[in-house]
């Protein structure tokens, strides 16, 4: 059980592919002033693309470098697209590659500091006595807080939560942690609250990747399947496509993961942690895709997150961070770091 009155702290960090460059300027903004809030977090947890940056983290990655992952390697990355809507746009392997080489084969267990990844298993067949047996699909949280749920290395789980189906497959399996949610701040909650935290001791800032506002302009009383599925052509819809080479919109798809259009998780996190909890998110003016390599979009991306307002992030710094340590070291500089670029 936790000490009672211990502060607990959370840096969560959602989904959005290349925006996650928006993400990660707002941290070091954030910074600027708090150059230790990394190592005064009690959690870090990610989803899809936030769950590279958390990978990023805690190998020991400075801010400034991962910023330049985001406006070059990342980059690179995505200007080389298949695509071809029957095969995935990009190569799994070299995004495992990527994390394999920063972690190693170590283990989320062996992490001193705690984490949530957060992803999706799709099921499959086993055979069981001879007997091919289903295997249903689930959420998975990879994460060093619940025993047994950390068996897994740093790059398979980073990997696993950014396996978006169409842009990258699945890898074992896994795929997008949008579809757990884009958002693992109540996940991230939930996890403190079952090692013993009271909510009134817990903490939490999201640093979210752009809010995109998505609608469907067109009455929707008459819609079939095909439209359901693939949207009409009212231009005052906005229901952009949502998987990688995919032709056409898909408003029921956009609907189900609607954690860039939709403030679901900050509410209900605000719901339980009142003012203990923040949203850095700020609002973008038009839709971004995952793999865009715009030099405006990119350019917009980092000036969103060096404007973003700060102000009761910073607060909540002062006020439960500054003066906390979470128990255990923090892990240093990876050894590997250097062989990833």
């Amino acid at each position: 059980m936790a000490e009672p009155g211990k502060k607990f702290t959370i840096l969560s960090f959602v989904g959005g592919g290349i925006r996650g460059l928006m993400s990660v300027t707002v941290l070091k903004k954030l910074q600027t002033h708090f150059p230790d809030l990394i190592r005064r977090t009690d959690l870090i947890a990610g989803c899809s693309t936030g769950s590279i940056i958390t990978s990023e983290l805690v190998a020991g990655l400075p801010t400034t470098e991962i910023i330049d992952f985001f406006k070059n390697g990342e980059i690179e990355f995505y200007d080389n697209m298949d695509t071809d809507p029957d095969t995935p746009a990009y190569d799994i392997q070299k995004v495992y590659k990527s994390q394999h080489a920063l972690h190693g084969d170590k283990l989320v267990s062996a992490l001193t500091r705690k984490v949530l990844f957060v992803t999706f298993n799709v099921g499959g067949i086993e055979t069981i006595d001879g007997v091919q047996t289903p295997i249903p699909w689930k959420p998975v949280m990879y994460t060093n807080m619940i025993p047994d749920h950390g068996n897994v290395s740093i790059a398979e789980a980073a990997t696993s939560s950014g396996a978006m189906p169409g842009q990258l497959g699945s890898y074992n399996g896994n795929v997008d942690g949008a579809f757990f949610n884009h958002d693992p701040t109540v996940a991230a909650i939930a996890l403190a609250v079952r090692a013993g935290h009271k909510l009134e001791d817990i903490t939490a800032i999201t640093i979210g990747t752009g809010m995109m506002h998505d609608w469907i302009a067109s009455d929707t009383g008459q819609w079939g399947a095909n439209q359901w599925m693939n949207g009409d052509a009212n231009p005052f819809n906005s229901t952009p496509p949502f998987l990688m080479n995919q032709s056409k919109p898909g408003p029921i798809l956009d609907m189900c993961l609607n954690g860039t259009s939709t403030e679901l998780m900050p509410t209900l996190a605000g719901f339980l942690l009142g003012d203990r909890y923040v949203n850095i998110n700020p609002r973008l003016p038009f839709f971004i895709p995952e793999n865009t390599t715009y030099p405006q979009a990119i350019q917009l991306l980092q000036d969103k997150g060096e404007k973003a307002d700060t102000a009761h992030a910073e607060a909540l710094i002062d006020a439960y961070w500054w003066n906390h340590l979470p128990d255990g070291p923090f892990e240093g500089e990876s050894q590997n770091a250097a062989a990833r670029r």
